[in-house]
C-alpha cells in the first residue's frame, strides 16, 4: 500500500474514534437529586390493599371465607377485567398459589338477559376479541363465578361454591 493510502486510512480511523469519543462525552452529568425529609414520601406501613368490589359486595367475602374454612389457600384480591364480562364489578383472587388459573368473580345487571343463558345453558358467551367463547360459569343471584376447568383444586372449589 502506498504512503498515501496509509495515511488516508489512518486519518479515518482517527476521525471516526474522535467523533465517538466526542459522542460519548456530550452527556451531562447530573448530580442525583438531594434526598431531604420534605421531599422524600414517606412510605406508609404495610396497609390492607382493599378492592372496591369486595367491600361493596358481601357475596365476595362469603365466597372468600368459605373456600379459606374449607382449607384453601385464598390469595389477596385484585381487581378483575371486567369490560371481558361487561360486568358492574368484579375480582379475582388465586387459590392455592395458582396464579395462572385465578378464580373470578363478577356482579352482573340482574336485568342482564345473559342471566337467563346462564340459568339454561351454565355457560356465559363472552367476547374475546372479536370471536364469542361460551364459559362454564356458576350464578349466583346476579353474580357470575368462574374458574378454569384446569384449575388443580377445580372440583374441590365447585363442591365448596355449590353450599353457597
Amino acid at each position: 500500500m502506498s504512503t498515501m493510502k496509509k495515511t488516508f486510512l489512518y486519518s479515518i480511523v482517527l476521525c471516526s474514534l474522535s467523533l465517538v469519543l466526542v459522542a460519548c462525552s456530550d452527556k451531562e452529568k447530573v448530580a442525583p437529586p438531594e434526598t431531604t425529609p420534605e421531599l422524600t414520601p414517606e412510605i406508609p406501613e404495610e396497609e390492607e390493599v382493599v378492592v372496591a368490589a369486595v367491600a361493596d359486595e358481601e357475596l365476595y367475602q362469603k365466597v372468600v371465607n368459605q373456600l379459606e374454612q374449607a382449607g384453601l389457600t385464598v390469595g389477596e384480591p385484585a381487581e378483575a377485567a371486567i369490560d371481558m364480562f361487561n360486568a358492574e364489578s368484579g375480582m379475582v383472587v388465586t387459590i392455592n398459589g395458582d396464579d395462572l388459573l385465578p378464580l373470578h368473580l363478577y356482579k352482573l345487571d340482574p336485568s342482564d338477559k345473559r342471566l337467563e343463558i346462564v340459568e339454561e345453558t351454565g355457560n356465559l358467551p363472552v367476547f374475546i376479541g372479536s370471536k364469542t367463547e361460551q364459559l362454564a360459569v356458576k350464578k349466583i343471584d346476579h353474580f357470575i363465578i368462574y374458574l378454569h376447568k384446569g384449575h388443580p383444586d377445580y372440583d374441590e372449589v365447585m363442591k365448596i361454591l355449590d353450599t353457597i
